[in-house]
């Protein structure tokens, strides 16, 4: 019981998302990866399907497949995130606002309940949510961004209750700074000033991110759950 055979990760065509599935393969694990674009990742332990994480029809689609096919999954790396939104609240369009939240917010609920149904079968489940030090810093012109990170720590601390019982955890790692897409659209100065408020003031490594990740999945971590961990000393 406890041992982890099979990791689904969204947004697993570049970034880090990308990274964490190159990186269990190494570890011979199966992994499931999803995203929007293909992947150029080949490997017999690799399956991919290319879906929209808030499109609920694919979605469930995917659940099943992976149910007649697997039976399960072990773990749940809901990487998948998007700021459509960086600018003032003031320019701010509804349809960006929405699609930030519909990915960040709804996307990672979507992914959440297909894992779980697939969990509760083997009483064993490790869902991890990413969050971001956006919540802890409120930085200027990132309040939509802000807003969707925070529910989802919400979320993730209401749905710690509602399937420990199942033997499931869920917690929440929130990055301070990795080089990723999202970080690269961010003015460098504005990030330095944000990264001084860090115990740790630099941009992260993904490493640091997977070693976390490791942390929380393992068998031994079982009672880690409904956690934000700050990553970088935010």
């Amino acid at each position: 019981m406890g041992e982890i055979n099979t990791i689904l990760i969204t947004g697993a065509s570049k970034g880090l998302g990308k990274y964490l599935v190159e990186y269990y393969l190494g570890k011979d694990i199966s992994v499931i990866g999803c995203s929007r674009n293909r992947s150029n990742i080949s490997h017999d332990k690799y399956k991919h399907y290319c879906l929209d994480i808030t499109d609920e029809r694919l979605v469930k689609n995917m659940f099943r497949n992976i149910r007649k096919s697997i039976g399960t999954v072990d773990v749940l790396l809901n990487n998948a995130g998007v700021n459509y939104a960086q600018m003032p609240l003031l320019i701010v369009p509804l349809k960006s606002a929405y699609n930030t939240f519909n990915v960040n917010v709804f996307g990672t609920f979507l992914m959440a309940r297909g894992a779980i149904k697939l969990m509760m079968k083997n009483n064993f489940g490790r869902i991890v949510n990413f969050g971001s030090m956006a919540v802890h810093h409120e930085v200027r012109g990132e309040a939509v961004y802000t807003a969707s990170k925070a529910a989802i720590n919400s979320l993730s601390r209401v749905l710690a209750k509602e399937v420990f019982g199942y033997g499931i955890t869920c917690n929440v790692i929130a990055p301070s700074a990795i080089k990723t897409e999202l970080i690269e659209a961010i003015d460098k100065i504005a990030l330095e000033n944000i990264l001084k408020l860090n115990a740790v003031p630099v941009i992260g490594e993904m490493t640091d991110i997977s070693r976390a990740i490791d942390w929380i999945i393992s068998p031994e971590s079982s009672t880690i759950t409904g956690q934000i961990i700050y990553m970088g000393g935010v």
